[in-house]
């Protein structure tokens, strides 16, 4: 159950490290509204997940639309997203460090308390 509510809040944090370096993606107007546009789909697929939280689907729907976000910002601004996918690759760490930590707790004899 924890590991569930882990990935719902990895994705809320990937969210917040889109919001914060959207502002600073140089884009045209139409280019600015398509990326709020993809950011607002983002946020609400999110939503999705905290209904449902062990659901496949809609945690796979709030990836892919984060997926879009990213993918605008960096066709956008090869710059600004260097810091986005270096969040990414600590988000994909720190997935995969508790991952790990699960399984060995899993797989620890349990303790008379």
């Amino acid at each position: 159950m924890t590991h569930t509510w882990t990935v719902v809040d990895g994705l809320i944090r990937e969210l917040e490290a889109i919001r914060r370096v959207a502002p600073r993606v140089s884009a045209y107007e139409h280019s600015r509204a398509a990326l709020d546009h993809a950011i607002r789909d983002a946020a609400e697929a999110i939503d999705f997940t905290i209904d449902a939280p062990e659901s496949h689907e809609r945690l796979t729907a709030a990836r892919n639309a984060l997926g879009v976000c990213e993918e605008m910002i960096i066709a956008l601004d090869v710059q600004t997203s260097r810091g986005l996918r270096a969040r990414h690759r600590g988000d994909a760490l720190r997935t995969k460090a508790l991952d790990l930590l699960d399984g060995a707790r899993a797989a620890a004899p349990h303790r008379a308390g």
